[in-house]
């Protein structure tokens, strides 16, 4: 019996997806869905540059980060191209991660999911939903079959693949 799931979301589309799916199964399983989001500290700007434009999320974390200042459209770079250490960079990314379980949460309570728990963590992308499953005692992790890396054309992401392999239960790779 699947009773509680725990959902991973980075911004990716195959994640979208993944979105869609948990909300329908925890909806019908009447289960307690836990949604997690990792932030990308460490992670090349390109990438967090590609989470914000699929998020359209970069609007809104400018406002948050810099209030007053006025947003340029296509300005993304610039404003996620410092260091990941940067005080900066580094709350943008905290934002951007808040902002998408948040919408994942809005998106899953629409589709009818009951009880809905959310969580950003720091480290390890396939250890911190590893981590977040045991804590919750999930039944199942639902994830996205490919995030954001570079490497479109595979067939499963690494992240993706460690969670498959190591996860003490089912787990389900949305495409």
């Amino acid at each position: 019996m699947i009773n509680k799931i725990l959902l991973a979301v980075d911004g990716s589309l195959t994640a979208q997806r993944a979105v869609d799916v948990a909300a329908e199964l925890a909806s019908n399983l009447h289960a307690d869905l836990f949604i997690v989001h990792v932030l990308m500290h460490g992670r090349p700007a390109a990438e967090l540059v590609h989470m914000a434009e699929v998020e359209h999320l970069v609007k809104e974390a400018q406002s948050v980060v810099s209030p007053g200042t006025a947003y340029v459209p296509r300005s993304y770079p610039e404003l996620l191209g410092g260091d990941a250490t940067d005080a900066r960079t580094a709350r943008i990314i905290a934002v951007l991660g808040d902002q998408i379980v948040n919408r994942a949460k809005a998106l899953c309570a629409e589709k009818g999911a009951k009880t809905v728990e959310i969580s950003v963590r720091s480290g390890d992308y396939a250890e911190e939903i590893l981590k977040s499953a045991a804590q919750f005692k999930v039944d199942m992790i639902a994830i996205g079959s490919r995030g954001l890396g570079a490497l479109e054309g595979t067939v499963l992401g690494s992240v993706s693949q460690k969670v498959l392999h190591y996860a003490a239960c089912s787990v389900l790779a949305v495409r």
